[in-house]
């Protein structure tokens, strides 16, 4: 599966882990009370292994270079993104995936990853590899509030949630994959941009923008 990169992205955000690096004996309270990720392979930390997909990490080489030298379904020798910008956060060491049957409840208040190899905004790209596109990705933020919910009780769960950073880096697969099917060439390529482009706006704003709280 070929991988999604985002250069950009990536510049940010090790400009960002960089300046965020605090001295261990001046460290304070977290920012944030949470992070959630969802999006694609660059973001996906093991949510594929409880799938029935071939877009899966959890063989060789992936994982030679993390902790334990073993796959975790991570698309890396090592950590992602979401592990280093939870460190770096003072959340957590790492960004565990939603669909972990061994999740545990304290991992679950400082948020959970739902982000899903191989998928996009669009849903029939998810088709192609049977992986979770957004739609499904928010459908299970809403199962997550509920466990939140049960775990600290609707005033605390509402406080870290509005205290929140919510990461989202998707939207490659549906070009590179779904666009440059043969049933989709015929279409303009701007013409599809836009179809995305909106269904980002509803997944972003009205979705995961207001869910619930």
């Amino acid at each position: 599966m070929a991988q999604a990169h985002h250069p950009l992205l990536l510049l940010i955000l090790l400009l960002f882990l960089s300046s965020t690096a605090i001295p261990s004996s001046k460290r304070t309270q977290p920012k944030f009370s949470a992070v959630f990720y969802f999006g694609d392979s660059v973001l996906d930390t093991g949510n594929n292994n409880h799938l029935p997909t071939v877009a899966v990490a959890n063989h060789a080489p992936y994982g030679r270079d993390f902790p334990g030298k073993k796959p975790t379904g991570r698309f890396s020798d090592g950590r992602l993104i979401p592990d280093l910008l939870n460190e770096r956060l003072q959340l957590k060491e790492f960004s565990p995936p939603f669909l972990d049957a061994r999740l545990p409840n304290s991992d679950v208040a400082t948020g959970v990853n739902f982000a899903s190899a191989g998928s996009g905004f669009n849903d029939q790209t998810s088709r192609l590899s049977n992986t979770l596109p957004m739609s499904k990705q928010v459908d299970l933020f809403e199962d997550y509030l509920l466990r939140l919910r049960g775990i600290v009780g609707d005033k605390e769960a509402s406080r870290i949630v509005a205290r929140s950073l919510i990461f989202i880096s998707s939207g490659t697969n549906d070009f590179s994959h779904y666009y440059r099917s043969p049933k989709k060439r015929k279409m303009e390529i701007g013409d599809y941009q836009d179809i995305v482009l909106q269904m980002v706006q509803v997944y972003v704003k009205v979705k995961i923008g207001i869910s619930s709280f």
